[in-house]
C-alpha cells in the first residue's frame, strides 16, 4: 500500500517538474525577466492561495494586515517570458496568485516570495520548487510540492503529495488538527514543549524515532506509531511516508 502512494506521486510531479527543465536552459543562456510588486490590505481570516509555480515558493509572516508580493519571472528569451504570466486576483478576503501559460511550450521559471499576516488561511498547490512558510495561526494546505517544505509553528494543516521531504515545527495543534500524507524524503517533526496532542504514525517505509521523553507510547512498531503528548487532545496524524519520521521535543 505505501509503496503504491508513493508511485502514485511520480508521474504528477514529473508533470510539475516540466517546467523546471525548461528553467535549466534559462540558466544557461542570458535570460530575460519580469519583477512584479504589490502590496494589499487583507481581512482577519482571508484566504491566500498560490498555485502552479515553476520555482521556490517563501512565505514571511508578520503581525499586521497587509500582504507584500514580490514575484521574479525568468525565461531564455523575452519570447519565452511572453509564453507566461502571473495572474493576481484580489480581494480583502482573498489573495490568488498563479501562473498562465500563453503558448504549447513554456521555458521559463518562477520565484515568489510573499510577505503575509500570520493569522491568513494558505493554500499552495503544484508548486515545483521549495516551499518555506514562517508562524501561522490559520490553517495551512499543501499539495503537489516537489522540492522541500519547511514549516515554522504550525497549529493547523492538511498536506499531501510532497515529494521532497518536510520540516515541520508544531506549536500547538488546533481543533482541525493535522493531517500530513504521501511524503517521500522524510519527516522532520519538531513538537514544541507545552504542546498537548494525539500522534498517529502509520504506513512508514524507514524508521520511526524520538527521544522524548514526555511521549507516552501506546502501541504500534516502526512503521506504526501511536503516541499521548503531554496530556493528549487534537490529533497529528502523519500516514504513508517513504523515508522516516524523525519526531523531537523543542523548546
Amino acid at each position: 500500500m505505501i509503496k503504491r502512494d508513493a508511485f502514485r506521486l511520480v508521474p504528477a510531479l514529473l508533470i510539475l517538474l516540466i517546467p523546471m527543465l525548461g528553467a535549466a536552459a534559462a540558466d544557461t543562456e542570458r535570460p530575460d525577466s519580469e519583477r512584479i510588486h504589490h502590496s494589499y490590505e487583507l481581512a482577519r481570516g482571508a484566504s491566500v492561495e498560490v498555485s502552479g509555480i515553476a520555482g521556490p515558493v517563501e512565505i514571511e509572516t508578520t503581525s499586521n494586515d497587509t500582504a507584500e508580493v514580490n514575484v521574479i519571472r525568468s525565461a531564455p528569451s523575452h519570447a519565452d517570458l511572453e509564453c507566461g504570466k502571473i495572474v493576481i486576483e484580489q480581494t480583502s478576503t482573498r489573495l490568488r496568485i498563479s501562473s498562465e501559460a500563453n503558448c504549447s511550450i513554456v521555458r521559463g521559471r518562477q520565484s515568489v516570495t510573499l510577505k503575509l499576516p500570520r493569522r491568513v488561511d494558505l493554500s499552495l498547490q503544484n508548486i515545483a520548487g521549495d516551499v518555506r512558510i514562517g508562524p501561522t495561526d490559520g490553517m495551512v494546505r499543501l499539495e503537489s510540492i516537489a522540492g522541500h517544505v519547511a514549516v515554522a509553528e504550525l497549529r493547523t494543516a492538511s498536506m499531501s503529495s510532497l515529494a521532497g521531504g518536510l520540516s515541520m515545527t508544531v506549536a500547538g495543534v488546533g481543533d482541525r488538527g493535522i493531517h500530513v500524507s504521501s511524503v517521500t524524503g522524510g519527516i522532520d517533526l519538531d513538537v514544541r514543549k507545552g504542546v498537548d496532542a494525539e500522534l498517529r504514525v502509520k504506513n512508514v517505509v524507514g524508521k520511526v524515532h524520538s527521544d522524548a521523553s514526555d511521549f507516552s507510547i501506546s502501541g504500534g512498531g516502526d512503521s506504526d506509531y501511536q503516541a499521548v503528548i503531554g496530556s493528549g487532545g487534537s490529533k497529528i496524524l502523519i500516514e504513508s511516508v517513504v523515508g522516516g519520521v524523525d519526531i523531537r521535543r523543542g523548546r
